[in-house]
């Protein structure tokens, strides 16, 4: 029996796992999963386990994570400590998706059939950590998931299978994510044999120049848009598509932003500025419309109730 060592973190990686234990190949067994340390989460800053060690949990299968580098998350503080710990495990063959730290090497090139990642993009094209979010901000009209080889560096293997999808004018980016992993867990279990057997052939993954973009991934700051932008884009559709391609791909976080002051106050000093959170808007008639905001600190409401309550009178939004 054939052994796979999973590395994965999040709901997406539980989508690819379900997948392995529904409509595994025969002879395949997951025999163990490495995902990343818990975290603090939420307002409260709770220390939460990651969606895969809480499935792991749920299916009795042996959980392991190891402490990343502060300074740079992705890789780890210790890594000989993880190469030593998995070595005993022997897998055949290693198995990552959206798993979100560096595999050492060792431990990939010391696996049978070596490593497989699922990757949510057309690779070459936005590789990195969140390749959805960046294709549908820049108006991308395809996307992809690619399976390819574990390398010594993200996303640079050989290709063994990609499929794809168009970008509707309605996607965002946590359903298209989920139908990407979707689609790459049925490839997987496509492309496991075919490994296995030798019957596959890998394509080399050729480099543009100059090379493609690098899906980074977001920080709040991302998510900032000038009031004064948005503003112009409601009342005369300057840049609508751009916002709303922007606030389709950064919903639900970090989400669009802004800064404004209470306009309706006759003295604005700078403690008055605050942030307000769109939360849902759509187009018409090639305008933004907004339907729902949050200022700082306040409930969230329609965009008729913050005019009313935030906006002079004379504003013609």
């Amino acid at each position: 029996m054939a052994k796979i060592l999973f590395f994965g973190s999040t709901d997406d990686s539980v989508i690819v796992l379900e997948k392995l234990i529904t409509v595994s190949p025969i002879n395949w067994s997951l025999s163990c999963i490495v995902t990343q340390p818990p975290k603090p989460t939420g307002r409260d800053q709770t220390i939460t386990p990651t969606p895969v060690e809480t499935w792991a949990k749920e299916h009795n299968i042996v959980c392991l994570s190891f402490e990343n580098d502060s300074n740079k998350p992705w890789l780890y503080k210790n890594t000989q400590q993880v190469i030593d710990t998995l070595q005993p495990i022997a897998p055949d063959i290693l198995i990552s998706a959206s798993y979100g730290q560096m595999i050492p090497w060792d431990t990939i090139n010391s696996a049978k059939f070596g490593g497989i990642n699922i990757h949510p993009s057309i690779l070459p094209h936005w590789r990195g950590a969140d390749p959805v979010p960046w294709a549908i901000m820049s108006g991308d009209h395809q996307i992809g998931v690619t399976v390819v080889t574990l390398s010594q560096t993200f996303d640079e293997g050989k290709i063994l299978a990609q499929e794809k999808i168009p970008i509707t004018p309605e996607d965002t980016s946590d359903p298209l994510r989920t139908k990407l992993f979707t689609i790459g867990a049925d490839l997987l279990t496509e492309t496991l044999p075919l490994v296995s057997s030798g019957k596959i052939k890998a394509k080399d993954m050729h480099m543009p120049d100059p090379k493609p973009p690098y899906a980074r991934k977001f920080t709040r700051d991302d998510g900032f848009e000038p009031w004064e932008d948005l503003y112009r884009s409601v009342t005369e559709g300057t840049d609508a598509d751009r916002i709303d391609r922007k606030f389709r791909a950064l919903d639900p976080w970090p989400g669009v932003w802004t800064k404004i002051t209470n306009l309706q106050s006759d003295k604005v000093t700078a403690q008055d500025e605050k942030r307000l959170k769109i939360l849902k808007l759509h187009l018409n008639n090639q305008k933004i419309v907004i339907d729902q905001v949050q200022l700082e600190g306040k409930k969230p409401v329609s965009w008729e109730q913050f005019v009313q309550g935030y906006l002079p009178k004379t504003t013609p939004i």
